[in-house]
């Protein structure tokens, strides 16, 4: 008799992965036993929270690559590499308090 936990995670399995519940029981019991401290509570919570994933018929836990320096982007346009930068917006301050005004055909603004 399957409890919530494992009725949740067979269906997750079935849904994301198209795993049967017959193998999705196996895939289960493997993690569990490569991971003994854990129980099925565990197994749904890693996978309610996308840190687990499926390889090659086998749960993996998902590593999280550190973003600290974004990427550049080159693109190829007929064999020329063009690199996408950001355009960088600089403000320029109008300085009101220096007295110069503009004149344009006659008027001063």
């Amino acid at each position: 008799m399957l409890n919530t936990h494992q009725h949740s995670i067979l269906t997750i399995l079935l849904m994301r992965f198209n795993v049967e519940p017959s193998e999705g029981i196996k895939i289960a019991e493997r993690w569990l036993k490569d991971h003994s401290p854990e129980n099925w509570g565990t197994i749904l919570r890693l996978l309610k929270s996308n840190n687990l994933t499926l390889v090659d018929r086998e749960l993996k836990p998902i590593s999280k690559s550190p973003t600290s320096e974004p990427s550049k982007t080159v693109h190829k346009y007929r064999g020329v590499e063009i690199e996408n930068k950001s355009p960088q917006v600089k403000v320029q301050q109008t300085n009101k308090s220096s007295g110069k005004k503009r004149l344009y055909r006659g008027v001063e603004y």
